[in-house]
């Protein structure tokens, strides 16, 4: 222990920094501000982009648990039914016969509250109050004594007074509503008239408080969502004996869950979107890598002479090595700093995105704020240092590695550079093998597929040096004859400097790639969802009501309107549809019950082989259709079995085609309306689809179902087929919006990289300049053959770009896409998005080069010939 303890030691006294060498690193950072500064920039926007995804996916996600907190409180089980609600006489004698204590009906909906989104939570008040203390006695403990007063009185007034509701105190205030104010909600497709009993004072500690909550009385929730007689859930807190013999005496089409359950299979829903974004923000940390690596490459370039003193004096080798180390970590913790406030700062705005995303596609969900978790900014800084000191390694190792004569020698560095290209490029192909290689062998995994992406980004880096280096030697007779010597000049600039621009390069291709890519996805995934909407909208037009109620709480179109409508001159055809969330052996998925009055349903496109028979079959109650992601997710196929939780208890289903949906990817089953009804004790119909006969007036068959419809009770909604798949699009726009700002951060961090690499060569290169203008070349000719050189980079980071960016798209769509939703599409490839990636390349490479023209022609040769 002691000889470790010494050798140690003797490690630490080695590897210490004089003073000297520390002030000699001081002075050159100062003394080169720019370069500085922008390495801390890439740095800050790299973990910038990392803790701003992160922290909005986690405020998502408290968001999502503390919601879930306080609409189920401390229920440790739930009783929900296959089919409509739990009748009240059901809870009655349930709790009785099972002597349940702690158990509380419930009901709960969503509604809107002017601009604002919350949840109407109807409970048994006096059955709650033991499963549920904290709810009102923590508000009333940060009461006054007149206030609890008050408490107590608007507890009773919602016992006994119908249309009335308790808000939380941000609630209120956002709508300006005050205790006894009357005012408008709305549910579904209907507006009520509510009353504010009382306004509950915010609490702190996490999870605590009514915020986004309206809590009404049983009762009056089952007035306002129409469920009289029924409620959605009973709540409960169990133990496990106790939940093994209440589950055993539940009737058929009640079934006994575990709260967690039902948690996990909504988190479970939205797990690929935050994985998604996660991989988006780390790309932005990669290209960041690129421009920390550059600026420390070019920090031992520059300081060639200095090192080679220091070597010659003494300074030993890792001396050398751990300077350069620790100018990383200066430059690291600097700009994990900025990235930290930075990220705050995003992070707010992607958080509104984020959450707008998942109300659009997935469930409600309220975010009022961006949660500040220390683990997420923990992750981004360490993340940031660590991608930093590993940038830096390459450059520590080289200037520790050089001789004292070696280091003096000027372009020693960059022939070994260029003697490392070939190999560093055939390690790039290997690397790429290995990212190819890991797609069949890891199975289904999405993070496996995000490492195998990730290393073909990164396999590709490792080749482009060594392919800008042949481009430039390429494109040099071109140049040269279309701008003289100036031209050459500027191509064989960049073939000299390869180790920086070749870096420079292959970080705004990475970049840019990722904008093609990640666009050809897009555009892929758009066009497809319209082709899929064009062939599954067979209706000319559609009338539906409100579905997003509880279970037990779902409207239906009034019997006889089906026929009403189909007696309208004009109508070829009348459809009907009817679908819920229901149990499978695997969690949540969503049947959709059809009939037609044209006969077999229409717009399905079956994925590979189907039953035989399989429209007579189906029909006949024998078969059940899935969905393409249902299929993927559960890996079935046809004539496997598919079991469901009905108002008859379990039934199975022999599975006879899977279609293609792009509209659910926890799954849809389709089964014929008549079986549905007989299995789920629901008659009802909540959408119908109006086919006209080809010299039909549309405009005014329209307006005559929209006067139908106005003339329901509640309302029902009346959309054309071109108006839901507009809507459709602009949803699937809106959706994507949060990536389109995480590929611009990226490039944001690229055009960093770019100006970086361009202001190290402008530096290094001053006196070969200085004697260019000594010789005759005037200012302009100098800012040509800078613009020139940077305008190459840029096209050459384009064309890179192209075959990268192709790549990715195709891994994104074939294996992503896949794991992370279940649903596959063609690839699309449009002129536009290929063209546009080569001209924002060249766009930000030559924005990136006009500063260090303009400086470079500014500078005064004399001066940098004296310092020669």
């Amino acid at each position: 222990m002691t000889g470790l303890l010494a050798g140690a030691a003797a490690g630490l006294d080695a590897v210490r920094l004089p003073p000297a060498l520390l002030a000699a690193s001081r002075r050159y950072l100062t003394r080169h501000p720019w370069q500085t500064w922008l390495s801390v920039i890439g740095i800050a926007l790299g973990v910038a982009v990392v803790i701003a995804v992160d922290l909005a996916n986690e405020s998502a996600r408290r968001g999502f648990r503390l919601s879930v907190e306080q609409v189920a409180g401390p229920a440790t089980h739930q009783i929900q039914a296959a089919a409509g609600g739990i009748a009240d006489r059901t809870y009655a004698e349930l709790r009785v016969e099972q002597g349940l204590e702690l158990a509380t009906p419930v009901i709960e909906a969503p509604m809107r509250l002017g601009e604002r989104s919350l949840t109407l939570l109807g409970l048994d008040l006096i059955a709650a109050a033991p499963m549920r203390p904290a709810l009102f006695a923590g508000a009333a403990a940060q009461a006054s004594g007149e206030a609890n007063a008050e408490l107590a009185a608007a507890l009773l007034t919602l016992l006994a007074e119908p249309d009335t509701l308790l808000l939380s105190a941000a609630d209120a205030e956002a709508v300006g509503a005050a205790p006894g104010d009357e005012i408008s909600i709305e549910i579904g497709n209907s507006t009520r008239r509510m009353r504010v009993a009382a306004v509950l004072p915010d609490q702190g500690g996490a999870g605590q408080g009514l915020g986004g909550l309206a809590v009404a009385d049983i009762a009056t929730a089952q007035e306002v969502t129409g469920s009289i007689g029924a409620v959605e859930r009973i709540d409960l807190i169990l133990t496990d004996a106790e939940a093994e013999r209440v589950a055993a005496a539940l009737p058929t089409g009640l079934r006994l869950t575990t709260t967690a359950q039902r948690t996990n299979a909504l988190a479970q829903m939205t797990r690929a979107f935050h994985t998604n974004l996660t991989a988006m923000s780390l790309l932005a940390m990669l290209v960041g890598g690129f421009i920390v690596y550059n600026t420390m490459t070019f920090a031992v370039l520059q300081r060639r002479p200095l090192l080679g003193t220091l070597r010659m004096q003494g300074v030993t080798r890792s001396q050398l090595f751990a300077l350069i180390l620790v100018e990383a970590l200066v430059l690291a913790a600097i700009g994990a700093v900025l990235g930290v406030l930075t990220g705050i700062a995003v992070g707010a705005g992607l958080v509104q995105l984020v959450t707008r995303t998942i109300n659009d596609v997935y469930f409600q969900l309220n975010v009022r704020s961006l949660h500040l978790d220390w683990l997420s900014l923990t992750k981004g800084v360490g993340l940031g240092i660590g991608v930093t000191l590993l940038a830096g390694l390459g450059p520590a190792l080289e200037a520790a590695r050089s001789q004292p004569r070696d280091v003096v020698r000027r372009t020693l560095v960059e022939q070994r550079g260029q003697r490392l290209l070939p190999w560093l490029a055939a390690g790039g192909v290997l690397v790429i093998a290995l990212g190819v290689a890991l797609i069949p062998l890891s199975g289904r995994s999405m993070t496996w597929g995000f490492v195998a992406l990730f290393l073909v980004i990164v396999g590709a880096s490792l080749c482009m040096p060594l392919v800008v280096r042949a481009l430039a030697g390429l494109t040099t007779p071109l140049f040269g004859q279309l701008f003289g010597s100036v031209g050459r000049l500027a191509a064989r600039g960049i073939t000299a400097s390869i180790t920086r621009s070749g870096l420079a390069v292959a970080a705004l291709a990475v970049a840019v790639a990722a904008t093609v890519g990640v666009g050809i996805m897009i555009g892929s995934f758009r066009v497809s969802v319209s082709d899929w909407l064009e062939h599954t909208l067979t209706s000319d037009i559609y009338i539906a009501t409100d579905e997003s109620g509880g279970s037990n709480s779902m409207a239906s179109l009034p019997p006889g309107l089906a026929e009403r409508l189909l007696a309208l001159p004009g109508v070829e055809a009348v459809s009907q549809g009817r679908s819920r969330r229901v149990e499978t052996r695997d969690g949540q998925m969503r049947v959709l019950a059809l009939t037609s009055s044209a006969g077999r349903p229409r717009g399905f496109r079956f994925r590979g082989e189907t039953a035989d028979n399989v429209w007579q079959r189906w029909e006949a109650g024998e078969l059940a259709l899935v969905s393409q992601p249902y299929a993927y997710r559960q890996d079935v196929g046809v004539g496997e079995r598919l079991a469901l939780f009905t108002a008859r208890g379990w039934r199975s289903f022999e599975i006879g085609a899977v279609f293609q949906d792009y509209g659910s990817d926890s799954g849809t089953v389709i089964l014929p309306k008549a079986l549905y009804t007989q299995l789920w004790d629901d008659p009802g119909t909540a959408s119908m689809g109006i086919v006209l006969s080809e010299d039909a007036d549309a405009e005014a068959v329209e307006a005559r179902v929209e006067a139908i419809a106005a003339a329901l009770t509640p309302p029902a909604a009346v959309q054309t087929n071109r108006g839901i798949r507009e809507l459709s699009l602009e949803i699937f726009d809106r959706t994507f919006t949060i990536t389109e700002v995480l590929r611009l951060l990226a490039i944001g961090v690229a055009f960093v990289g770019i100006l970086s690499a361009l202001m190290a060569l402008e530096l290094e290169r001053a006196k070969d300049y200085a004697v260019l203008r000594a010789t005759g070349m005037t200012r302009g000719q100098l800012r040509l053959l800078i613009l020139l050189q940077t305008s190459l980079m840029g096209v050459a980071a384009g064309l890179l770009a192209i075959p990268l960016g192709v790549a990715m798209g195709d891994l994104l769509i074939q294996v992503i896409n896949l794991r992370s939703f279940g649903w596959t599409m063609p690839m699309r490839l449009t002129p536009d998005t290929l063209v546009s990636g080569v001209l924002l390349a060249w766009v930000a490479a030559m924005l990136a080069g006009i500063y260090p023209a303009l400086r470079a022609a500014r500078a005064t040769p004399a001066q940098a010939l004296r310092e020669e």
